[in-house]
């Protein structure tokens, strides 16, 4: 597949990684949260990032004025940048670094049991904070296949591919192909990795709340529960309050109801699981992704820049906007 993007767009953003895998981590760190901040302050015509984590944050948090969701969305901007700048660190320096980060793993003891028992392993992981640093921690347990979103960007992948796979797992595109990998992993007792925040593409997928909200949500995960029998665990990560940018990694066995045979009540316990998580480190969320482009079904384009008078209405009366808004 050939890239979308002009090769001189590709060439940059690979140019633009490796200068900044050369600087001190936190010197890119900080200068991720800088750009970033920087930017939610530009006009909201403009700001689009900033723009999306507000209206996302907005529609999960409507009970938060405007100035309040307006100050969480900087925040998690500011994160945001963060973590994309550290990537360039991640994604060409030895793993080893990147694991050395990691000051404390809580919930490894239940994961590592399940192996040693031979019991296939279903890990649903989220876009929070270092997002790329469990995956890396974990495939050192035992064989893993994760599933990945392919970039346009060849080099870009081919990169991220190879940083990924660095300490032993194997990684699948999020299409028929790696949907076949994932079963044969599974059947062979292995663990599958999903990111479980992602927008599934094919209209097949159903339908189950996440923050009062109907979106489109991945059935895949229910699929791999009922046929294989995993034990399912949620797996993330946040900042600590360390100065040495230090990651605190945790795992936790899913609810009970994530194993319900009925469709919707499993993924509605997923998804569930998901906003608490979400709700614990909320500034350290990836908001900018666009997880509300269909709600019931609909496409309300809420992230258009066109809802920019909405969304200063709402900055004048100090009120989350309403979906109502965005129509």
């Amino acid at each position: 597949m050939s890239s979308k993007t002009p090769l001189w767009e590709d060439k940059l953003l690979i140019g633009a990684i490796k200068l900044f895998a050369c600087l001190p981590l936190g010197l890119v760190t900080a200068i991720g949260a800088l750009l970033a901040t920087l930017i939610s302050y530009l006009p909201l015509k403009w700001a689009s990032a900033y723009r999306v984590a507000l209206v996302n944050i907005m529609l999960c948090y409507p009970e938060m004025s405007y100035r309040e969701a307006a100050a969480l969305a900087r925040r998690s901007l500011r994160q945001t940048g963060r973590t994309l700048t550290e990537f360039s660190h991640v994604w060409t320096r030895a793993p080893e670094q990147s694991l050395a980060r990691i000051s404390q793993v809580t919930g490894l003891a239940p994961l590592q049991q399940a192996y040693a028992e031979k019991r296939p392993v279903l890990l649903l992981t989220l876009h929070q904070s270092s997002w790329e640093l469990p995956n890396l921690l974990l495939a050192q347990e035992a064989p893993m296949t994760v599933f990945y979103q392919t970039h346009d960007n060849q080099a870009l992948n081919a990169l991220v591919t190879q940083a990924r796979e660095s300490t032993g797992s194997t990684l699948v595109p999020a299409n028929t192909r790696g949907i076949k990998a994932g079963l044969a992993a599974m059947a062979r007792a292995e663990a599958v990795a999903i990111l479980v925040d992602h927008n599934p593409a094919s209209s097949n997928n159903p339908q189950a709340l996440l923050f009062n909200h109907l979106v489109r949500t991945s059935n895949l995960p229910h699929k791999l529960i009922q046929r294989y029998e995993p034990l399912v665990f949620f797996v993330g990560c946040y900042r600590g309050a360390g100065k040495h940018n230090d990651v605190r990694v945790y795992i936790e066995l899913a609810p009970e109801s994530i194993y319900s045979d009925d469709e919707i009540l499993s993924l509605s316990a997923m998804n569930e699981k998901l906003a608490e998580l979400i709700n614990r480190y909320p500034e350290q969320y990836h908001w900018t992704y666009k997880r509300f482009r269909r709600i019931n079904g609909i496409d309300y384009k809420v992230y258009h820049k066109r809802h920019v008078p909405a969304l200063k209405r709402a900055k004048k009366a100090n009120r989350a906007i309403r979906l109502e808004d965005l129509v």
